[in-house]
């Protein structure tokens, strides 16, 4: 897609964008032990809620957050997961910081959307000094034209002038179909001739 005006709003994905998202798969254990000492379940209790969610999401490995929150202990789920996020020193995309304040500092706009929840994004950002400088975060299924139509509606986005930044092609060309720029994060260093 050829840009035709500047861009004024840069809208990035979380997972395997700004964070590595095996951390994930890290807290899954921890997770699993702390319900079964927290709620005093027995394992197999346990093992029959995985299984019931696993049949109605129609996924092999279940979302930890998912989990809790059918168990009503989503508090237990950001304990761990801010216990996680605090021992991780680095961002997947190395040098995001900089860009962040780059685009800042040009008095551009930043946004955030993911389809983890909105204090899961605000838990990492928080960790890695980012969330003063993003002006809105949205939780949602990326992989609908909807959501990116709704988004354009919601924060008065002109599309033209946003460009969306993602490390799945099938996500940007969904965008792409929405109207917006697109740019996969393994070519950020390209991002310089988007004059951020």
């Amino acid at each position: 897609m050829a840009i035709t005006k500047m861009i004024q709003t840069y809208i990035f994905d979380l997972e395997d964008t700004i964070i590595d998202k095996s951390i994930y798969a890290r807290i899954y254990t921890p997770i699993i032990e702390s319900l079964l000492e927290n709620l005093k379940i027995s394992e197999i209790e346990l093992q029959e809620v995985i299984s019931k969610l696993k049949k109605e999401t129609g996924k092999e490995k279940i979302d930890t957050f998912a989990l809790c929150k059918k168990l009503n202990s989503t508090e237990l789920y950001y304990k761990v997961l801010t216990r996680y996020v605090k021992h991780t020193f680095s961002l997947k995309t190395k040098n995001i910081s900089k860009i962040f304040k780059k685009i800042k500092a040009s008095k551009k706009k930043i946004g955030i959307v993911s389809k983890s929840e909105k204090r899961t994004i605000e838990v990492f950002l928080k960790r890695f000094n980012l969330l003063d400088l993003v002006d809105f975060i949205e939780s949602g299924n990326k992989d609908t034209v909807l959501f990116w139509v709704l988004l354009e509606k919601k924060y008065k986005i002109d599309k033209e002038s946003t460009l969306v930044i993602d490390d799945s092609n099938d996500i940007l060309d969904i965008a792409e179909h929405a109207g917006y720029n697109v740019l996969n994060v393994k070519d950020l260093d390209n991002l310089d001739k988007f004059e951020y």
